[in-house]
């Protein structure tokens, strides 16, 4: 499903998903096997998304 959802973006937007899979894979390790997040889980979220979001202001 992530990759047939990146086929409707456009190469520019799709890139930018790219810095999201460790999340949505750490995300998934917490729910489906119980893995432990830690605060640089946490801080490390919080600078690919300022990262993300400088990349996207016009």
């Amino acid at each position: 499903m992530w990759n047939k959802g990146l086929q409707y973006l456009r190469a520019s937007q799709s890139g930018l998903f790219f810095f999201f899979q460790p999340l949505v894979g750490s995300l998934l390790g917490w729910l489906v096997l119980g893995e432990a997040l830690h605060l640089s889980f946490i801080a490390g979220c919080l600078l690919i998304f300022f990262g993300v979001v400088l990349t996207l202001r016009d």
